[in-house]
């Protein structure tokens, strides 16, 4: 018998069919849940423990509307950290710093020659933010190489959701290429 990969746990078709309705509202009852695929409010609970258990779930998140917060522009941030950078600190305290920054939003370590991080950042305002880069140019300048600021409105993200991707892995479907929003008509 192969011993399965806790990295990729199986899920039986009620796991999978549980994590679709979280994944649509993460504050659904599972009483609401159990009545829609009429199963118990147990077996739901037992279903998102597991999902919990298993690191499929790593916790629930509130969707905020960062502008009725004050949160008014963002900027995309593309940087390369120096060499000293790397010797001094390591990659897991490089990213447990940039974890600690208040205005990062998402950050990824890119593996690429020419740059080390893209990083999304939120700030009240433009002025915020050209304070911060401001500061972050002048003190750590020698460090850290700005390769690329996109500054853009909160009001220009036009999604921020891995649902229709979760739903894709799920469901064992690969997306065609012709449903791309330019759909070429026959």
């Amino acid at each position: 018998m192969q011993k399965q990969n806790p990295d990729f746990p199986k899920l039986t078709k009620n796991d999978e069919k549980v994590l679709k309705e979280i994944i649509i509202q993460a504050k659904l009852p599972d009483s609401e849940i159990a009545k829609k695929m009429k199963l118990s409010p147990q077996a739901v609970y037992k279903i998102r423990k597991k999902l919990e258990k298993k690191g499929i779930i790593l916790g629930y998140q509130p969707i905020i509307s960062l502008k009725k917060l004050g949160i008014t522009a963002m900027a995309l941030l593309i940087i390369k950290l120096t060499p000293d950078v790397w010797e001094k600190y390591g990659e897991e305290e490089i990213s447990q710093r940039i974890k600690q920054i208040p205005y990062v939003m998402t950050a990824f370590r890119i593996s690429e020659s020419d740059i080390t991080h893209a990083i999304v950042m939120g700030f009240r305002d433009i002025q915020q933010r050209d304070k911060y880069l401001g500061k972050l140019q002048t003190k750590f300048g020698k460090e850290i190489k700005i390769k690329s600021i996109y500054t853009f409105s909160v009001d220009k993200v036009i999604t921020n959701s891995a649902v229709g991707l979760l739903y894709e892995i799920l469901d064992r479907r690969e997306y065609q290429l012709d449903e791309f929003f330019l759909r070429k008509e026959p």
